[in-house]
């Protein structure tokens, strides 16, 4: 997946330390430690800001030119980030704001009465145009949801550096710049980030006009099969993911530009991972184009033209092909 270094960073695990930052108080962790606090586990689906770039009209002149697979799904583990930050004041639960008494909650306040943000720093050094090493921040409301994860394990080994290993930051449900590899340092923050990374970059037209940061992935479905331009019995199944906050319901398929009919999206594997569908369609003979939008749980379908912008951030747009059938 997409970093911004010039090279992989290869940290030796007993040479990595994580640094929680408070406004009073600090915590360095080795590996080790953070090993020591309670487990969590979860498949998540991360999708780059420019996937689907390639899919705009008019077409994006910068950027990589991603196409649909800018995308990967595995199973992470580590600890909450809540977990870390209650380790300099912010209760460790949401709730727990609601349920603690007031002398204990006090004993804190003056750390986390104004923070309302959570800053990270990581080892992902950008190339050598005078752009910063990768800095980013999110709403503490985000950082203390149960997607929230920093982790250590990917697939049930070790994280290898080449996915941001020893430690990285997952942030389910967000574009994966959220993610963070390399994670070195975590800093409670009154206000977001205003680092390069936070006001020149990953940000996207707001209702307004204004430039917004970008936040939650885009919800999108995509065909998996059959492939583009292949000739193809005429009966034909349809498979592929849909992904997305928040998830899609259900997937509309369109052939030759009229509606045939909907599949639902089954989340087997969990609230954060990519959803599958399937559907069985009958072609007439001849060139067929395959068109898939998202319905959310509401009934709206998917815009059939994406919300363009100059950087090809956030496709949100219709997935097609097209296929010959016998």
């Amino acid at each position: 997946m997409r970093n911004h270094a010039r090279a992989v960073p290869h940290i030796a695990p007993d040479a990595y330390r994580l640094h929680v930052v408070g406004s009073e108080t600090t915590h360095t962790l080795r590996l080790e430690d953070l090993r020591t606090l309670p487990r969590v586990s979860a498949i998540v689906t991360l999708a780059c800001a420019g996937n689907g770039r390639t899919a705009f009209t008019p077409p994006i002149s910068g950027g990589i030119p991603w196409g649909f697979g800018a995308i990967a799904t595995a199973q992470w583990d580590g600890v909450l980030l809540r977990d870390l930050l209650a380790l300099v004041g912010i209760p460790a639960h949401a709730e727990d704001t609601a349920h603690t008494d007031r002398a204990a909650h006090t004993e804190h306040a003056s750390q986390t009465a104004h923070a309302a943000h959570v800053a990270f720093d990581a080892r992902d050094e950008a190339p050598d145009d005078e752009r910063p090493p990768y800095r980013r921040s999110i709403p503490l409301a985000r950082a203390l949801l149960d997607g929230t994860i920093v982790a250590d394990t990917m697939n049930g080994e070790p994280l290898p550096p080449e996915h941001g290993g020893p430690v990285r930051l997952i942030v389910a449900g967000w574009t994966a710049n959220h993610s963070m590899k390399w994670l070195r340092r975590i800093t409670l923050a009154h206000d977001p980030d205003d680092s390069h990374w936070m006001t020149h970059d990953y940000r996207v037209p707001g209702p307004t006009g204004s430039l917004d940061v970008l936040e939650a992935t885009a919800a999108i479905a995509v065909i998996a099969a059959p492939s583009n331009g292949g000739l193809y019995p005429r009966e034909i199944i349809l498979r592929g993911i849909a992904y997305g906050e928040p998830p899609p319901h259900a997937v509309s398929i369109e052939i030759d530009n009229g509606c045939v009919g909907d599949a639902p999206v089954s989340y087997d594997d969990g609230p954060y991972a990519w959803g599958r569908w399937a559907y069985t369609a009958t072609l007439p003979r001849g060139r067929h184009r395959i068109t898939v939008r998202p319905i959310d749980a509401t009934g709206n379908i998917g815009p059939m033209q994406p919300t363009w912008n100059a950087k090809g951030y956030r496709y949100d747009g219709p997935h097609a092909i097209e296929v010959e059938a016998e």
